[in-house]
């Protein structure tokens, strides 16, 4: 059986932080020099780091007789939604909240007609979960990338998007929020060809793309 004072902590080591402070993540652990080894609380401490907003993941190992390594898996900001008007906030692709209200918004996708977000640290309502989607399913698709995503009155989503590579802005509507992988891959198919941004390219039925007015 081990003795406190035997086994105590001499240096907690965090791997992996870039927008979390080494203070924040010290002082979420609470593992501290003088703790006993053997009796500290790994997933109480490992839960608490993943409450902070910017943290995924955390791995507590202890490295007896008197290390604790700390492995951290930070998150990415992925979009922008707002919070109260003309206030925006990142957050990432599940929908957690990074950050308060920033001066300059970064240029990532625009995220609107869905609930409001809450606090750093909570998520997007589930009516972002498709527009959330539709930015995942573009990561792969080099032909384009999402200016903005929205929702309209009746809760169809749509979106502008930029012609890669060049500068051409397309609307486009995607209808509901079903098969988010073949209408990403249609706008992929058409917008290439696209001369002009006039035309709504129009992907709800995504293996009959079509591109119509705005009336």
């Amino acid at each position: 059986m081990l003795a406190a004072g035997t086994f105590e902590v001499e240096r907690v080591d965090f791997r992996g932080l870039h927008r979390v402070s080494y203070d924040e993540a010290y002082e979420a652990a609470g593992i501290h020099p003088g703790d006993f080894m053997g009796t500290l609380d790994v997933g109480r401490a490992e839960q608490s780091l993943k409450d902070l907003p910017w943290i995924a993941d955390a791995r507590i190992r202890r490295r007896w007789p008197a290390l604790v390594d700390v492995d951290i898996v930070e998150r990415t900001g992925a979009a922008v939604a707002l919070t109260a008007p003309d206030r925006w906030v990142l957050v990432d692709i599940e929908g957690r909240v990074l950050t308060s209200p920033l001066a300059i918004p970064p240029e990532l996708p625009r995220l609107s007609g869905i609930a409001a977000a809450p606090k750093p640290g909570g998520f997007l309502a589930r009516d972002a979960d498709a527009l959330l989607a539709v930015v995942d399913a573009a990561r792969g698709q080099p032909e384009f990338e999402v200016a903005a995503l929205w929702r309209d009155k009746r809760g169809d989503i749509g979106a502008r998007v930029r012609q890669q590579p060049g500068d051409l802005l397309v609307e486009v509507a995607l209808g509901d929020g079903s098969a988010i992988g073949a209408k990403t891959a249609a706008i992929a198919a058409v917008i290439g060809e696209m001369q002009r941004s006039e035309p709504i390219l129009d992907v709800s039925v995504p293996h009959l793309p079509v591109l119509r007015s705005a009336g």
